[in-house]
């Protein structure tokens, strides 16, 4: 009895630090914002995308033992996803905003100025997209930025923070859902000279 009465108030194993450099971090951020999610148990962490490779990079640059492994996404395509555990990482993600399934009801994240372009260069990975073409009337480069998302108050975030901080401005649309089953979808979109400065901040050398 009085061996197990020991047991009782031993600690359990510390939880493992999550160290990475500080862009690398704030990139996680956006990119577990937008195609990543927080588990429920308190550590575990998912990141989806269509490439195992990108994963891959992802893996080493977090410093993680993660597996990657095929899943079906929207409408049975393939896809991979990096699922690891950290409860540091968790907590921190946590406090920055961020909440297991949280499509619906992510709002503004608490992302330092210094680190913003960083998080959004994650976040245009995550959900975004960048076009460029020649205009066929006066062959013109063109260019458009879009991130699309069913959270208007996390994408009114990043329209704010944007204009704040580079100037720039974007335009919010909004598509009706297809159905009473699905949600509208909101499409953040930023044209020509505002793509190509938010796109000169964020894909820095280096």
């Amino acid at each position: 009895m009085s061996g197990q009465g020991t047991l009782i108030g031993r600690p359990g194993p510390k939880p493992k630090p999550f160290d990475c450099p500080e862009p690398v971090f704030w990139y996680l951020v956006g990119l577990i914002a937008t195609d990543g999610c927080l588990i429920k148990d308190g550590r575990s962490l998912n990141i989806t995308a269509k490439e195992h490779a990108f994963l891959s990079q992802i893996r080493i640059a977090i410093g993680s033992r993660g597996c990657i492994s095929p899943k079906r996404g929207h409408a049975g395509r393939l896809a991979h996803q990096l699922q690891f555990k950290n409860r540091n990482l968790w907590d921190r993600l946590w406090g920055i905003g961020l909440t297991p399934r949280k499509s619906l009801t992510i709002g503004p994240l608490r992302v330092p100025d210094e680190w913003f372009r960083d998080c959004l260069r994650g976040i245009i990975d995550g959900d975004g997209s960048i076009r460029r073409w020649m205009h066929p009337s006066n062959g013109r480069e063109q260019w458009t930025v879009k991130i699309v998302g069913c959270s208007k108050p996390f994408l009114s975030w990043i329209q704010e923070v944007v204009e704040r901080l580079w100037r720039v401005t974007g335009g919010m649309y909004v598509r009706p859902p297809a159905s009473e089953k699905h949600h509208p979808l909101y499409i953040l979109k930023f044209g020509k000279m505002a793509a190509k400065a938010i796109l000169a901040e964020c894909y820095y050398p280096g």
